[in-house]
């Protein structure tokens, strides 16, 4: 009952959040692609060197590739990932951020790649507080968080890498 009711709650943040983000400009576009961060939904088991060779494609350091690997329990982290994991408990049940969540939505990206296919409110939360000037992501997810939506098996990594390579290259003029 009380994860019914923290659910309802999240999701009627989430949507005054995706409001108040539509309502509002999008920032700028810069002509060179400097970070990217991913949102990773651990159910769907890929690894996150995806997303950092599609950085290295564009020349972009691994340390400005973000990737956020979400758990449905802490007892599924193991040591290595800690400090780039999270789960529902990082979300209150009001919607503030804490930890690790925190400071990934709040620092400023040029592409969110939300790589998840199930419309879990906490990731959606996620990807609505992020700071980014574009995001990717399935059909699947709610079309209002993504401005280009791939229509592509989510455990086919490589083509979704090819796909976003090939559209990151036209909103972005070159990788140099």
């Amino acid at each position: 009952m009380l994860n019914w009711l923290r659910r309802a709650v999240l999701h009627r943040i989430y949507r005054r959040t995706i409001k108040k983000n539509s309502a509002t400009q999008k920032k700028g576009s810069s002509k060179k692609l400097r970070t990217i961060a991913v949102i990773l939904d651990h159910r769907l088991g890929v690894d996150k060197e995806h997303f950092k060779e599609i950085g290295s494609y564009f020349k972009i350091p691994r340390r400005n590739v973000k990737v956020l690997t979400f758990f449905q329990s802490p007892k599924q982290i193991n040591e290595s990932n800690y400090s780039s994991s999270c789960t529902p408990k990082n979300i209150s049940n009001l919607g503030v951020l804490n930890g690790v969540v925190s400071d990934f939505c709040n620092q400023g990206y040029d592409v969110l790649i939300n790589f998840y296919d199930q419309d879990d409110v906490d990731l959606k939360y996620l990807s609505a507080k992020a700071d980014k000037k574009l995001s990717i992501g399935f059909k699947s997810v709610d079309h209002a968080l993504n401005d280009l939506i791939i229509e592509v098996d989510a455990q086919n990594i490589e083509v979704f890498s090819s796909e976003c390579i090939k559209y990151l290259e036209i909103f972005f003029n070159s990788r140099k």
